[in-house]
């Protein structure tokens, strides 16, 4: 089944905001980080605003700081630093998020080495 040209099955890292019905998603993947930054997520809203909640995880408990950049246009709307002293796998902040219609989104992971991925999980809305 095909909706708005998605299938409905994980087929790998998104290059775009997947939607099937008004249920929306992303998954980057596994990505190794470096000191410089490594997007996680890059695509452009479509005719609808996105109200939903990125993850951020990894089970690199090195100790390492790392830190993540959520863009809209271009623009850092939110800029937070982790440290990960803990031992196992670690799901770092649930931050909820709202992405207007015909926006770039970017999310950018600067951890130096470290392995990451992320999930933008939520439902959109169309007037």
């Amino acid at each position: 089944m095909t909706i708005l040209g998605v299938t409905n099955s994980f087929t790998g890292p998104a290059e775009a905001l997947e939607l099937v019905g008004d249920h929306a998603y992303a998954y980057s993947g596994d990505i190794t980080t470096d000191a410089g930054g490594s997007t996680m997520l890059d695509f452009t809203s479509g005719n609808y605003y996105f109200v939903g909640t990125l993850q951020i995880l990894t089970t690199d408990a090195s100790g390492e700081d790392a830190e993540m950049d959520f863009k809209l246009n271009g623009v850092t709307v939110v800029s937070q630093k982790y440290s990960n002293t803990g031992n196992g796998p670690a799901g770092i902040f649930p931050l909820d998020v709202i992405i207007p219609a015909y926006t770039d989104v970017s999310v950018v992971i600067a951890g130096d080495g470290r392995v990451y991925s992320t999930a933008l999980v939520g439902r959109i809305y169309r007037s």
